[in-house]
């Protein structure tokens, strides 16, 4: 049973790389159009969303896996 939960383990970390590159692509853009948009000659947005993301996902990362080792 216990190469079951392994394989939902590796799934999960999988389907999340794929999201990391979906939603890190989606903000690019978001952030390149909002500095257009705004006329902005150094690129805020394009820098703050992406960077926004990866350190509130990594925490909640983090955080999830501290909780699953406190459970076994």
């Amino acid at each position: 049973m216990k190469n079951k939960t392994d394989q939902i383990q590796w799934g999960k970390f999988a389907g999340l790389a794929s999201q990391w590159a979906i939603v890190l692509t989606i903000l690019i853009f978001l952030g390149k159009y909002l500095d257009q948009k705004m006329a902005r000659e150094a690129p805020l947005f394009l820098w703050i969303l992406p960077s926004l993301f990866i350190v509130f996902s990594l925490f909640k990362i983090v955080r999830d896996t501290q909780l699953k080792s406190k459970n076994k």
